[in-house]
């Protein structure tokens, strides 16, 4: 496979948006892309300055368009029940200082995508936080039996991916993405242009030459 048929996304496990392209993502790889995983975390937590002020107006306008946008993919879609990332009470863009959901899934996160099995984990695993097939994720052994599918063990990835370890390679990719052009996520870098937002990538195909029907 050549360097030009490569592409980088970065992707937040607490991203609406990135989960509407967990399908197309799937299409493109097996169109023989190479699909890069980069695994950041949420804005809100990445760089919470960016976050901090918005307002409800803001906040109201971003619920009704991802409803919107499922619709519109013919997608089924929930907000996850616990969300990944733990807000404070009443609001959507100011992360609570404890984070004990977002360490324990980016160490699964990570772990399975240093073993190349990220985009696998975005389809067994990330789907169904979004789906509404899986309430109340953090408690059912629905981590343990996906991540099982997928040919992972939980408690190895677990042992073997210490937030000590993890950590830093998520300030990495968030740096990487800040070079590529953009802070956002879903950002999809192909042969060093950024495509910022799910909406962008019927353009990303355009300029790669590519028809995924």
């Amino acid at each position: 496979m050549t360097e030009s048929m490569r592409v980088d996304i970065w992707y937040s496990l607490q991203s609406d948006y990135c989960y509407f392209l967990i399908d197309r993502l799937l299409k493109l790889a097996k169109a023989q892309v190479d699909v890069v995983i980069r695994p950041v975390l949420g804005l809100v937590l990445r760089m919470p300055e960016a976050t901090a002020n918005r307002s409800e107006l803001e906040q109201r306008y971003f619920v009704t368009d991802t409803k919107r946008t499922a619709r519109f993919l013919g997608l089924p879609y929930t907000y996850p029940d616990p969300s990944p990332i733990q807000f404070e009470r009443g609001s959507l863009w100011i992360a609570s200082k404890e984070q004990p959901h977002v360490e324990h899934l980016y160490r699964l996160f990570v772990g399975a995508n240093r073993q190349g099995k990220g985009l696998a984990f975005l389809d067994k695993v990330v789907r169904h936080f979004w789906d509404g097939s899986q309430p109340a994720w953090d408690t059912s052994g629905f981590l343990i039996g996906a991540l099982a599918e997928i040919g992972l063990s939980h408690d190895t990835l677990l042992a073997t991916h210490d937030w000590s370890n993890v950590e830093p390679e998520l300030s990495a990719n968030h740096d990487a993405m800040l070079e590529a052009g953009h802070w956002g996520v879903p950002l999809i870098v192909y042969q060093g242009e950024p495509f910022y937002g799910q909406d962008r990538f019927d353009q990303l195909l355009w300029r790669m030459g590519l028809n995924l029907d």
